[in-house]
């Protein structure tokens, strides 16, 4: 993998971690493509970021303590565009007795032809809810 994408989602994982939104949010085109479950659509990055508050709080109702990048594989596709496929594990804790490890997949396309690259696609592999429902995490 090259040092700029590895950089990158390091950068990304902290900002994640810390709530840091402005600097979440620049990492992120000013719109950009999410594809899931319900099909794609564009997301502003204005409206991501408004989101983005009422996500983290959910996730720590749940317990979680960390997100952690686990790997990081990186396809170029043309002069401009990196494909990134990376692993995350969440970490979700409540007291003693719950402890919950789950990994999760995402890919994400970024635009590396300005100064500093940019999110504009981004698939996760899995629906997080329903999975961490499943897991007996979520509500």
């Amino acid at each position: 993998m090259s040092s700029a994408m590895k950089t990158f989602f390091q950068a990304f994982e902290h900002n994640s971690s810390l709530s840091e939104t402005g600097a979440l949010i620049s990492q992120f085109a000013e719109t950009f493509l999410v594809a899931g479950p319900q099909g794609a659509h564009v997301v502003p990055a204005n409206a991501f970021a408004l989101a983005l508050p009422r996500r983290k709080k959910q996730f720590e109702e749940m317990g979680c303590q960390s997100t952690d990048l686990i790997s990081l594989r990186e396809t170029t596709l043309g002069n401009h565009y990196v494909m990134a496929e990376t692993e995350w594990q969440m970490t979700f804790a409540r007291g003693e007795k719950f402890h919950e490890e789950i990994r999760v997949a995402s890919t994400f396309i970024v635009y590396t032809g300005n100064e500093q690259p940019k999110i504009v696609f981004y698939l996760p592999q899995h629906d997080v809810m329903a999975l961490l429902k499943n897991r007996g995490v979520g509500a």
